[in-house]
């Protein structure tokens, strides 16, 4: 049975799809798998069983690359279309059935994938790693330590909790337990943008880089951690899918759809309503989050006792 998906170019989403994407590989274990995704989310399926071809899609103007995925797709008898971007591609290629996810901005999007592809079970993103990847984390995190987890960037200006905070949070949290590690994640940009004011003040033995890691390799130490702090962004996402304590900080973007979801997730926002930021003019080269105090987030740690 040959499986095409085309993915979201975000990360996050891409991970908010995993589940489904898991759910037709389990049902059909003989699958193959060719994934159509863009650059920067391509790396969250690396590892994903039946994976036969990942097509990379960049962006081109008047829409061309959409056409250059249909020449790449076309000589191909697709058993099963699953689209989660909404596009007409598939009724331009063979196949015997498709799927067409549409969004929609009432409930969660756990909960639309789930209920549009009529799944039994909650479609909980999944992550998988390779044997190097769980080797690594796991020489490099000392049983007896806990380890936090904190996510300082996100694709957009405009919901990105300010620098100096994160740097006090890390600071309280760091000098309130000696186990305690930070372990920082993020693109390669947000390294050389962030990390020289994220760690001011801190003793870097501390501090475990995972900046620039890619996200695989990224999840593997997630997964053994104890708490993620960090702006909605993939990495807020990858975290929840992991299962560990996760702490995503919200203003101008919509928690409702994209809240980290799962039993041990858990949103601070501003006080500002997303409703109210969709009413205002927003300079995109400005943080909208400073009135989420850290007091917030360490009241949220210890009255749920997340380390």
């Amino acid at each position: 049975m040959n499986i095409l998906v085309i993915s979201s170019n975000l990360i996050g989403d891409s991970i908010l799809s995993t589940g489904v994407i898991k759910y037709f590989i389990e049902k059909n274990p003989n699958s193959k798998l060719t994934i159509v995704v863009g650059p920067s989310a391509a790396q969250v399926y690396k590892n994903f069983p039946n994976l036969n071809n990942i097509i990379i899609v960049n962006k081109q103007k008047f829409e061309l690359h959409w056409l250059k995925i249909w020449k790449r797709c076309l000589f191909f008898k697709w058993d099963v279309i699953i689209d989660f971007r909404s596009s007409l591609i598939s009724f331009f290629l063979l196949r015997k059935r498709s799927y067409i996810f549409k969004h929609s901005y009432d409930d969660h999007q756990i909960h639309q994938l789930s209920n549009f592809f009529s799944l039994q079970n909650t479609a909980y993103p999944f992550i998988f790693n390779n044997e190097i990847e769980e080797k690594i984390a796991k020489n490099k995190l000392l049983s007896g330590n806990k380890y936090i987890v904190v996510a300082p960037g996100g694709n957009w200006s405009p919901k990105i909790w300010p620098i100096e905070n994160f740097n006090k949070l890390i600071r309280v949290l760091s000098d309130s337990n000696k186990s305690i590690s930070i372990i920082l994640v993020g693109s390669k940009n947000e390294k050389i943008r962030f990390k020289k004011d994220l760690i001011k003040n801190i003793d870097e033995r501390k501090i475990i880089d995972l900046m620039g890691e890619n996200i695989t390799q990224t999840y593997s130490f997630i997964k053994r951690s104890n708490l993620f702090v960090g702006n909605d962004s993939g990495l807020m996402h990858l975290a929840a899918a992991s299962n560990i304590s996760t702490i995503g900080l919200f203003g101008p973007t919509n928690d409702i759809i994209y809240a980290p979801f799962g039993d041990n997730c858990y949103t601070i926002r501003t006080k500002e309503t997303y409703v109210d930021f969709n009413n205002t003019k927003m300079d995109i080269n400005k943080s909208y989050m400073q009135s989420i105090r850290i007091e917030d987030v360490l009241n949220l740690i210890k009255e749920k006792n997340l380390i």
